[in-house]
């Protein structure tokens, strides 16, 4: 039974619908579909990070390495492979007798790799909580070489890093970011390798690893991550305008989010003092933001009130639209905070799973289960014209309802702000925000000048 179905239909509901832009960058560098490749990517947010894999790589076939405990059931575990999904048993999680599988899912590694077929692995073998860059394990080089060795080193193996950018790892419509650096050949290594595997392995992760930091967002500095990502968030705006950069197309907010976090890093190490105020001020700033209810982009906003009156007037026109999209695209929206929710309370690294479960929620269960039930129904009452006329319209209808939600949202908090500077107390609020924000932005343009 092929699935291959599923996975266009997946990729639809990824590129399309769940992501705003999907972009794909360095294509350049991606070897050919014939070559011995393996995918190493940085792992930051789950489910989000192998969907990303696959769709940037569409073309070909890459199988990606998952968990051996998922593989336990049967149905499950032919449903894996036929998406080529490979287990990886680790001591940590499958216990210490599991791990002599792993030989025979290597020598299986091998007769794809050497068969136009690919494979992804995440060298950090966990996922990340924030834009950081873990230590590598050197399991994905232990199974390169080994193919190579068993292929009498005649062949040519590939390491092919990459970086997976989001700016923001669970928000429905929001953009996700692949960026596929040169390939790392293990050929120049082959010699080293008969000699001292280790070494040979240590220097490949090392050439990797740096590989996919040159391309990617990696904050350091885990004590002061909290001041710094909401300085590139906030500050990071104005920052890249002032670089010809916009702010709103990822690749070039990422190119300059890299720049400035870098740049205060440097600074932070060289003039501990003087960061450690600016971290202080970044971190106040945000919670008296955050308790007021508004964010940075109602600070900066200039908009006039007859513009913002016409903002009001366009909400209330497109308001029964709005009303119509909302069934069924209501309970696709809500389905999955219940779980989210559940990833919040238990923390750590299944935070970032959230994303992936509004994927796999949406796309697997209550999109099709509601959009099935309302065609027959309007099939039944309306006739096939109607019924199919919507039916192919609904994704698109979801997309109106949550952007239509947002526009709201936003329109309210800029709103809710405005109206509490009529009076004093607010007026009071907002001059302290302002000045606070404004003096962080002085300090922060003499460090980056």
């Amino acid at each position: 039974m092929s699935f291959r179905w599923l996975f266009h239909y997946i990729e639809f509901i990824h590129n399309r619908i769940y992501y705003k832009n999907f972009f794909v960058e360095g294509k350049e560098n991606m070897p050919q579909q014939n070559e011995a490749v393996v995918v190493a990517s940085c792992h930051q947010n789950a489910i989000n990070d192998p969907l990303a894999i696959e769709f940037a790589f569409a073309d070909r076939t890459v199988n990606l390495f998952a968990r051996g405990g998922l593989f336990e059931n049967k149905f499950l575990n032919y449903f894996f492979r036929s998406i080529h999904v490979i287990p990886a048993y680790r001591m940590r999680t499958d216990g210490e007798e599991s791990l002599g599988k792993n030989f025979t899912e290597f020598d299986q590694v091998e007769e794809k790799l050497f068969n136009n077929e690919w494979v992804g692995i995440f060298p950090e073998a966990t996922n990340q909580t924030r834009h950081y860059l873990g230590e590598f394990s050197l399991g994905y080089l232990r199974m390169a070489f080994q193919a190579a060795e068993r292929q009498n080193f005649e062949k040519e193996v590939k390491i092919l890093p990459i970086a997976i950018h989001y700016d923001n790892y669970h928000r429905f419509r929001r953009n996700c970011l692949v960026r596929i650096a040169p390939a790392v050949s293990l050929q120049p290594f082959y010699e080293l390798y008969k000699t001292k595997p280790r070494t040979a392995q240590r220097q490949v992760n090392a050439l990797v690893r740096e590989s996919i930091r040159s391309v990617m967002l990696d904050i350091q500095s885990e004590e002061n991550y909290e001041a710094i990502d909401y300085i590139r968030n906030t500050y990071g705006v104005k920052y890249a305008a002032q670089r010809g950069l916009d702010p709103k197309y990822l690749p070039d907010k990422l190119d300059s989010d890299m720049q400035l976090c870098r740049t205060i890093e440097e600074r932070a190490a060289s003039e501990p003092e003087k960061l450690k105020d600016v971290f202080a001020s970044a971190l106040e700033l945000k919670s008296k933001t955050y308790n007021a209810g508004i964010r940075d982009w109602v600070l900066r906003n200039n908009d006039s009130p007859l513009w913002i009156i016409l903002h009001g007037i366009t909400l209330l026109c497109l308001l029964p639209v709005f009303l119509y999209t909302l069934i069924p695209n209501i309970l696709i929206l809500l389905a999955p905070i219940p779980l989210c929710k559940k990833m919040d309370k238990i923390g750590g690294p299944f935070v970032m799973f959230k994303g992936g479960v509004q994927i796999v929620i949406s796309s697997l269960v209550t999109a099709p289960i509601l959009y099935i039930a309302v065609f027959i129904l309007e099939f039944i009452y309306l006739g096939w014209m109607t019924a199919t006329l919507h039916f192919i319209l609904q994704p698109w209808l979801l997309i109106y309802a949550w952007s239509y939600h947002e526009y709201a949202r936003k329109y309210l908090s800029l709103i809710r702000f405005k109206f509490g500077t009529l009076f004093a107390r607010g007026k009071e609020r907002a001059a302290g925000l302002r000045a606070l924000r404004s003096s962080l932005w002085s300090k922060l343009d003499e460090l980056c000048a």
